[in-house]
């Protein structure tokens, strides 16, 4: 079977997966990316347009459930039948803890390559809430661009992305854009490359509809209104989905996030405040908790100016969140381990009592 694997790079295919496809995928399936999940509902696309596809049992029910096709994944799928058989490496992936008492990761966006975190300058701003993001975004390896929006509400927008930049401390950029007026294109033409996947986070109510119908030149998102008493939104994007823009630019839109647990996988706190780790070594003790030890040099950084109380303050929230993330994750993974072994070992038994008989 032959396919014209060039209509698939608008999509954001590139070399990365086409070398996982061995001779026989080749000749009987099509790649095709997902671009729509909502529920039990997959769409793909194939570079002529999304279409319904239905996941084998090993796609929809995995051993882990990070691994179930989110959207931006890469699919294997069987002509005629529209059955996915295999989902590709992913090149990255953004997710969080699930929400509420689950110790598992919810995937958010596949395979993307900038994460597009919108936080709007209203009352709602939070900096705390953005630096989530930004760990999210180290934890996966991707380059966060952090869009402060309704910059027309705010008395001093350059001031509030000037705060923004120095805590980024050069791992991403921050624009402030009034996007009923501004170009978003021209304003963040830097970082719209052609084969590039952008996935689109923040709180409702923020304006990511808006800027994703700004980035296409046209309606795709219906967008709504914020309360006037708290600035909160209401959800305007109910499904995940990926739209292809001008100039094959994908944008994959992510309805407003209302929690933002880091994903119980170390690594990502420790990367995204790379410059706080890199002081640990220079502390007295070797143990060092950077809350009142003597000979502490992440302390004596605050105290001189190089970090803020705040900064540091935030940093020892994530990394204790992140690490009892971590253990609650490690800990359900050896009671389900315990658990098979005791229905292994049960199964033999039985078994060997029948052959006694």
């Amino acid at each position: 079977m032959f396919f014209d694997f060039s209509l698939l790079q608008p999509l954001g295919w590139r070399h990365f997966f086409f070398r996982q496809l061995t001779l026989e995928q080749l000749e009987r399936y099509t790649p095709a990316r997902v671009v729509n999940l909502e529920r039990n509902a997959v769409r793909a696309d194939t570079g002529g347009g999304s279409f319904p596809v239905t996941l084998c049992s090993r796609l929809l029910f995995p051993d882990d459930p990070i691994a179930r096709p989110t959207v931006g994944d890469w699919l294997l799928v069987e002509p005629g039948t529209n059955r996915a058989v295999e989902r590709l490496e992913r090149s990255s992936l953004i997710h969080r803890l699930r929400p509420g008492e689950s110790s598992d990761s919810q995937a958010i966006a596949a395979n993307v390559d900038r994460l597009l975190v919108v936080a709007a300058l209203t009352r709602e701003f939070n900096l705390h809430r953005i630096e989530r993001y930004l760990v999210i975004a180290a934890q996966a390896g991707v380059t966060p661009l952090v869009v402060l929006s309704k910059a027309d509400l705010c008395p001093d927008p350059a001031a509030v992305a000037g705060e923004v930049s120095r805590r980024l401390r050069g791992a991403g950029d921050v624009v402030a854009l009034d996007l009923l007026r501004d170009s978003a294109r021209d304003a963040l033409g830097a970082w719209l490359d052609a084969g590039t996947t952008l996935a689109l986070v923040g709180s409702s109510g923020v304006g990511k509809s808006t800027l994703l119908n700004n980035l296409a030149g046209i309606r795709r998102q219906a967008t709504g209104a914020t309360r006037e008493d708290d600035d909160k939104g209401r959800h305007t994007t109910s499904s995940r989905s990926l739209h292809r823009l001008p100039g094959e630019l994908c944008l994959i839109d992510v309805p407003g996030l209302r929690e933002v647990g880091l994903p119980p996988v170390a690594g990502g706190v420790a990367r995204r405040f790379a410059h706080i780790e890199a002081l640990a070594p220079e502390c007295r003790f070797a143990d060092c908790t950077h809350q009142g030890e003597p000979g502490c040099a992440v302390r004596a950084a605050v105290q001189a100016g190089g970090l803020t109380a705040d900064e540091l303050d935030h940093y020892l929230r994530l990394q204790a969140e992140e690490a009892a993330n971590t253990r609650r994750r490690e800990q359900r993974s050896r009671q389900q381990d315990k658990a098979f072994g005791k229905m292994v070992r049960a199964t033999l038994r039985a078994k060997r009592e029948r052959q006694g008989r």
